[in-house]
């Protein structure tokens, strides 16, 4: 995974309800437009014993981009949060 993918899973898990739009998320990585869509759209295909990572959930209430919601059936946030705070230590 690249650096910008493992702080976008990093946003991901620091959300209470771990939803993140890709609107916020891009301002807080700097990104945009499909160097943002390329991140996401990178993670969505990200399988791990037949599940997805991350998955769509849906249009941001002004429809200016989509929501991305974790699988927390393959890993909490807490486990997530800890696993790209030790990865990205070594960037």
């Amino acid at each position: 995974m690249s650096p910008n993918q493992l702080r976008a899973l990093q946003l991901l898990a620091k959300n209470q309800n771990a939803i993140i739009s890709s609107t916020e998320s891009g301002k807080a990585l700097g990104l945009q437009g499909k160097a943002l869509g390329g991140v996401y759209s990178s993670l969505s295909r990200q399988k791990i014993q037949g599940k997805y990572l991350i998955m769509p959930w849906g249009r941001t209430p002004d429809a200016q981009g989509l929501r991305w919601k974790l699988n927390e059936e393959l890993v909490t946030r807490s486990k997530l949060l800890q696993i790209t705070k030790d990865l990205l230590a070594y960037e």
